[in-house]
């Protein structure tokens, strides 16, 4: 298994799409989706929901006991388990972080559903960057209720339709910059969740 560029990361001077070229991943050879070569890094779309699931669900129950017993200690632990999830996710290997092995053993039965890589590392950036946020505006700042509460329920709506719809809102914002900063091309068009890619791609 060998190594897959997806773009050339000195044609675009835009930091996270340099970053998200420097793939960790590896491919799968001679993988088909749809009838089509897929050359480029996949991950298992119904591990990835059945991950968001679990994660979902634990920062329901961290919300449901803060607003109920007022104490905000219950946040902390979350927060900073989310933020050893994304942060594995995107700078090693998103297959070995703790709630992606819970997920992917919940399916390990079903036949995997393989979808781009790259949009998902994009999104899970962007994860990264709001667990990073809430641990500064909770931990740092001690700030205990509207932005905390704000992010708590982005993050609980963007999991459910995740989860529930199979829908990546993240992702669909990283196929709306691709689409205004003209970011390059891949050479195939990559697998989308339910063939939703919303880039008309030459190839």
């Amino acid at each position: 298994m060998e190594k897959y560029w997806l773009y050339n990361a000195t044609s675009n001077p835009l930091l996270f799409h340099s970053i998200l070229t420097m793939s960790f991943w590896t491919t799968i050879p001679w993988l088909h989706i749809n009838g089509k070569p897929a050359p480029y890094p996949v991950l298992n779309e119904r591990a990835i929901r059945a991950t968001a699931w679990t994660m979902m669900l634990i920062w329901f129950i961290t919300f449901v006991l803060v607003y109920t017993t007022r104490d905000y200690g219950y946040i902390y632990p979350t927060v900073i388990a989310f933020w050893i999830q994304f942060f594995i996710s995107v700078v090693w290997w998103p297959t070995r972080a703790p709630f992606s092995i819970l997920g992917r053993w919940m399916v390990h039965k079903q036949k995997p559903d393989y979808v781009w890589a790259i949009q998902k590392r994009f999104a899970w950036g962007l994860w990264l960057a709001m667990a990073t946020a809430m641990l500064i505006v909770t931990a740092w700042y001690g700030i205990t209720w509207i932005i905390p509460f704000a992010i708590c329920m982005t993050c609980l709506f963007f999991m459910w339709m995740e989860s529930a719809l199979g829908i990546c809102v993240w992702c669909k914002i990283y196929y709306g910059l691709i689409s205004l900063w003209r970011i390059q091309e891949p050479e195939y068009k990559p697998a989308c969740p339910g063939g939703a890619c919303e880039v008309n791609f030459n190839r």
